[in-house]
């Protein structure tokens, strides 16, 4: 953990039990309660953006040294043609439901592990299957979604489900 998320932890812990302490071993004004209890709030607000943004630092640093790629172009350049149009549309809906450019994506590249999508949004891969499934007319039981560590494994098995 980051030193100042550490710091910032700390802080919001320390507010949420001074206010929950304080009245009890000192006389502590209403609206002093009140404050501690909203900065608290403010603290932690703060450290979940941080934290976000770590990730998402994080996730680019991951793609940097790649050339940057259409939908198209990733579809063409790393899968056959009867997998391209796929492959792009399954790029482009994942690019919704994240906050990272993917135009460095390559198709192996761990969806969880490597490009955070889970951490910068905690429901987005749960979106994206939805969103396959509904473009693609499919049903995506939850063992096969569970197997899709990468993009390529998404394109597999789109590819498979919808011939």
């Amino acid at each position: 953990m980051r030193p100042i998320l550490f710091i910032l932890v700390v802080l919001s812990s320390g507010a949420f039990i001074i206010a929950l302490i304080a009245p009890r071993l000192l006389p502590v004004p209403w609206y002093a309660q009140i404050a501690l209890v909203l900065s608290a709030i403010a603290i932690r607000i703060y450290q979940v953006r941080l934290g976000d943004e770590s990730e998402k630092q994080r996730a680019l640093r991951y793609m940097a040294d790649r050339q940057p790629l259409s939908d198209a172009e990733f579809g063409r350049e790393f899968f056959p043609p009867e997998q391209a149009a796929v492959a792009s549309k399954l790029r482009s809906i994942m690019s919704r439901h994240i906050s990272v450019d993917l135009s460095g994506l390559h198709p192996d590249d761990r969806i969880v592990e490597d490009i955070r999508m889970d951490a910068l949004d905690s429901m987005s891969t749960v979106d994206f299957i939805l969103d396959v499934e509904k473009e693609f007319g499919i049903s995506i039981p939850d063992a096969a979604a569970e197997k899709m560590r990468t993009l390529r494994d998404a394109v597999d098995y789109v590819s498979r489900a919808s011939s």
